[in-house]
């Protein structure tokens, strides 16, 4: 005979008022290995979904709700208050566009130069949990972006502005594609930091070419020296 299920009703706790909420997904007089029958989940998994005492991590959140035909995105707020730091820092940022404003994230619409720029991936690879240079790479390269560990590594340092691919292939290693609302707000944003760059190289060589010949023309004229015998 199967395990019952476990009666939570008197836990208190934000985690105990998320697992009461889960649980209540769940059809009544019902074991966990009948559930996991019907859902197709583990009996372990089913059960760190409910505990009171600790969150799930999103991937178990994921499965749970599915199974029960819930939408994610409704849970996320709830599950982030519960969550620990690590445990939001490998789940990702919300799908839902919404949620992405209370996590302070720099987002493509303010960079301004390729500092920030690089400020803005190295927080996007915080939230898709922080993939090392080669697993970007590898990744954006099963994606049909092939991207360098040394040229993740000198956009995400600042050193350079990446160029149309280079952008493409970090974002397809931070698990980011052409579907996601972001994705076009990143080429939108390198598109008018390049442009920028380019005013300001501009404005830099006008700016030494007019330096140049003022001094040229304020250098003083040498009359020759007489030499007396």
């Amino acid at each position: 005979m199967g395990r019952p299920r476990r009666d939570i009703s008197a836990d208190t706790g934000k985690h105990a008022r998320l697992a009461r909420q889960l649980s209540e997904l769940r059809p009544r007089n019902t074991t966990l290995a009948d559930l996991a029958k019907l859902t197709g989940i583990s009996p372990s998994t089913l059960s760190r979904a409910t505990k009171a005492t600790e969150c799930p991590s999103w991937k178990t959140m994921l499965e749970y709700l599915t199974a029960f035909g819930e939408d994610p995105d409704d849970w996320r707020p709830q599950w982030d208050m519960c969550a620990t730091e690590r445990q939001r820092s490998q789940a990702g940022v919300p799908t839902d566009p919404a949620q992405r404003a209370p996590y302070q994230r720099m987002m493509p619409t303010s960079v301004l130069d390729k500092h920030t720029c690089a400020v803005g991936l190295r927080e996007l690879r915080i939230w898709r949990g922080s993939p090392t240079y080669a697993a970007m790479s590898h990744h954006a390269s099963k994606q049909d972006q092939p991207v360098a560990k040394t040229t993740i590594s000198d956009v995400l340092n600042a050193k350079i502005v990446p160029s149309v691919n280079a952008l493409k292939g970090i974002l397809a290693g931070l698990g980011m594609g052409p579907d996601d609302p972001e994705y076009d707000q990143w080429l939108q944003a390198r598109r008018v930091l390049e442009a920028t760059e380019m005013r300001q190289k501009i404005a830099t060589k006008a700016l030494q070419h007019a330096t140049n010949r003022r001094v040229h023309r304020a250098r003083p004229m040498l009359s020759p020296v007489r030499r007396e015998d």
